[in-house]
């Protein structure tokens, strides 16, 4: 059995716990003075942290809030600048006993976000961009359905009325950036906000060509198609077409600001 250690936007690679030998034997009740642990980078402000768990006789539990492992020693990759508070849990036959650190990433990892266009793309650079739904878009057709490589809805359309059953406006946004981790925000038009992240998986490969794609997560999505994972047939720092990924499904969303 394996336990896999889950990190927003792959930050961290799976990997197999630590071997029986390499376990301890959950010992007696221990006091929080009793705590031993390690958190230590190569450098200061490295994207590299080392954890090392040094309490006798518990199991460990390490959560840093976009993520998480239970393995003696561990070693993170984080490539988001930030301040990270990070808990430390032993847990013993007397159950779990909690401390906590903090640790600093000095800046983003740019070559991390690099290897694909939709991470800066999305986000202004990661500084933070807010798309909301194209709807001065020229052919006034913001959903529908088409080929899974079409740029606007072709099968099938609908125009801001068509959709829009409920006569509300459309007034969502969405809202990304890279600030401390890969953050999505949803507003809805009662303004209430969702917060959740966002992690860019392997492109769609059609008809010879490859778009980008990503998976949101923490209960967040487009507000359509709401499946959580898309790819973009158009992606420029002004216009998104979003598809449902490898689907059929596409809505149409502009930079806030940008006029047709």
């Amino acid at each position: 059995m394996k336990n896999i250690v889950y990190i927003l936007i792959s930050m961290i690679a799976l990997s197999a716990c630590d071997t029986i030998e390499d376990r301890e034997t959950v010992g007696p009740t221990i006091s929080p003075d009793q705590l031993d642990f390690a958190v230590t980078q190569p450098a200061a402000g490295s994207n590299t942290i080392f954890l090392e768990s040094k309490t006798k006789g518990v199991l460990p539990y390490w959560d840093w809030g976009t993520g998480f492992s239970n393995k003696l020693r561990d070693t993170l990759y984080i490539p988001f600048a930030g301040t990270f508070k990070l808990k430390y849990t032993a847990f013993s036959a007397g159950g779990p006993v909690t401390d906590s650190t903090t640790f600093t990433v000095a800046k983003n990892d740019d070559a991390y976000f690099d290897k694909d266009p939709a991470w800066k793309m999305l986000t202004n650079g990661g500084a933070g961009q807010t798309w909301v739904w194209a709807l001065d878009l020229p052919s006034a057709k913001i959903a529908g359905n088409g080929p899974e490589d079409c740029l606007i809805p072709t099968w099938w359309t609908m125009s801001e009325s068509e959709y829009n059953q409920s006569a509300k406006p459309l007034t969502d946004e969405v809202y990304m950036d890279l600030q401390g981790a890969a953050n999505f925000y949803w507003k809805k038009p009662d303004g209430s906000v969702v917060k959740g992240f966002f992690n860019v998986i392997a492109p769609f490969e059609f008809n010879g060509n490859k778009f980008s794609a990503i998976e949101t997560l923490g209960g967040v999505t487009f507000p359509w198609p709401t499946t959580g994972k898309y790819h973009f047939t158009k992606m420029t720092k002004d216009e998104l077409a979003v598809h449902n990924y490898k689907q059929f499904e596409i809505a149409m969303f502009k930079r806030k600001g940008f006029n047709y």
